[in-house]
Parts: C-alpha cells; sequence; structure tokens
C-alpha cells in the first residue's frame, strides 16, 4: 500500500541532511526503516524503488515514488 509523502519524508530528509552529499540506493532507504521501526507502508514503497539507482536529491526519490504509484496525497 503507497504511504502520504511526509512519512517518506522523514527518512529521505534525513540522509540528505546528514550526508548532503550521499547519493543513496534504495537498500539505504531500506537500512534507515528497518533500524527506526518505520511503517510497512513506507517500506514497501522503498522496496518498490529499482535497485542500484543513486538518487542526488529528495525531488528525485520523490518523483521516483510517485512514478511508481508508492505516494498518495
Amino acid at each position: 500500500m503507497a504511504a502520504k509523502w511526509d512519512a517518506y519524508a522523514e527518512v529521505v530528509e534525513h540522509i540528505f541532511r546528514v550526508a548532503p552529499q550521499a547519493t543513496p540506493t534504495r537498500s539505504d532507504f531500506l537500512d534507515i526503516c528497518y533500524a527506526n521501526d518505520i511503517s510497512d507502508d513506507v517500506i514497501d514503497g522503498f522496496d518498490a524503488l529499482r535497485e542500484g539507482v543513486m538518487y542526488k536529491s529528495t525531488d528525485e526519490v520523490k518523483a521516483a515514488l510517485t512514478a511508481i504509484k508508492q505516494v498518495v496525497e
């Protein structure tokens, strides 16, 4: 099931705040989710991303999740 962007943003913004030059992948998002008891809907959304793609910004992550219909308004 999809989740609201705010739920994803918590994880995504954390990565870019801690490491502004980071290029996180699907696995990085999932690692943070598992370590912090993030909701299953958010985990499923990140899990749906293609492995190996490196994201350079919060906007790129949001666009990718939206394109695969994992973000609800």
